[in-house]
C-alpha cells in the first residue's frame, strides 16, 4: 500500500497535477535532492511545480488538527493517529527549520491542516471526502491535499488517512504525508532512499527524517 497514493495541489486558478513521484538512480546530491521533493525537478532538470510555502508568520505556529472518526470507524486505529500525530509533529520541529507545529486544539486555533479519518480502505472509491477533486478517487494509504494562493503561499491542507493501514504503518504514513503538506510534493522512486527519506515512493516504514529530508525542512523554511 502506498504512503502517498495521489499528491494534487489546488492554486488560486486550475487544478495542478502530476506525477507525484520521480524515478531516480543512486544517491543525489542534497541540492538535487531538494529540487526534486519541492518542485518535482529529476536531477538536472527542471521544475515541474512552483516552490510553495506555508507563509512565515502562519510558519511560527502552524495548527494542526485530527478530525473526529466518522462512526464504525475502529476506535484502536483511532487512538493510533492521535499518537501518530503528536509523535510526528515533534519529529517534524526537531529538524531545526523555521516553521514548528502545533496542535490546534491545544492553542485554541482553527487547523491550517486536518487529519481525516475515512471510512475507505486501499482500492476502495472515495465518496463524502469534502474534497470534489478527490470524489471517485481510488484510495490508497492516504492522500494529501492542499491550496496556495497567487503567491505561492499555501493555505491550507488536508490529510485523508484510509482505515485498513497495518498498525506498524500508522505513524511512517502520518510522518510521510505530513512533511509532504508543508509544501514537499513529490516523492522519490530510488532504492537508495527507501530506508532514510519519508519521501520513498516504495517504503512505508521510514520513522525518522532521514538527514536529507531534515536539510530540505531547514533550505524551505530557514532561519
Amino acid at each position: 500500500m502506498r504512503a502517498a497514493a495521489l499528491c494534487l495541489a489546488l492554486a488560486a486558478g486550475p487544478v495542478a497535477a502530476q506525477e507525484d513521484y520521480i524515478a531516480t538512480h543512486g544517491r543525489l546530491t542534497d541540492e538535487e535532492f531538494y529540487r526534486l521533493v519541492a518542485c518535482g525537478a529529476p536531477p538536472g532538470g527542471e521544475c515541474d511545480m512552483p516552490f510553495v510555502r506555508w507563509p512565515r508568520e502562519a510558519a511560527r505556529a502552524l495548527p494542526i488538527a485530527l478530525a473526529p472518526p466518522p462512526p464504525g470507524y475502529s476506535p484502536a486505529l483511532a487512538a493510533d493517529l492521535e499518537g501518530a500525530l503528536s509523535r510526528a509533529i515533534a519529529e517534524i520541529n526537531s529538524a531545526g527549520a523555521a516553521i514548528r507545529l502545533v496542535r490546534a486544539e491545544a492553542k485554541g486555533l482553527p487547523p491550517a491542516i486536518t487529519v481525516t479519518p475515512l471510512n475507505y480502505g486501499n482500492g476502495e472509491r472515495i465518496a463524502g471526502s469534502g474534497i470534489p477533486d478527490l470524489e471517485g478517487s481510488t484510495m490508497g494509504a492516504a492522500f494529501v491535499y492542499i491550496w496556495w494562493d497567487g503567491r505561492h503561499r499555501i493555505t491550507e491542507g488536508r490529510i485523508l488517512m484510509a482505515d485498513d493501514l497495518p498498525q506498524d504503518e500508522v505513524y511512517p504514513v502520518l510522518l510521510e504525508e505530513l512533511t509532504q503538506s508543508l509544501g514537499f510534493m513529490i516523492d522519490i522512486r530510488n532504492p537508495a532512499y527507501e530506508r532514510d527519506s519519508v519521501f520513498s515512493e516504495d517504503s512505508n516504514s521510514v520513522t525518522r527524517l532521514g538527514a536529507q529530508d531534515r536539510a530540505a525542512l531547514r533550505r524551505h523554511y530557514p532561519r
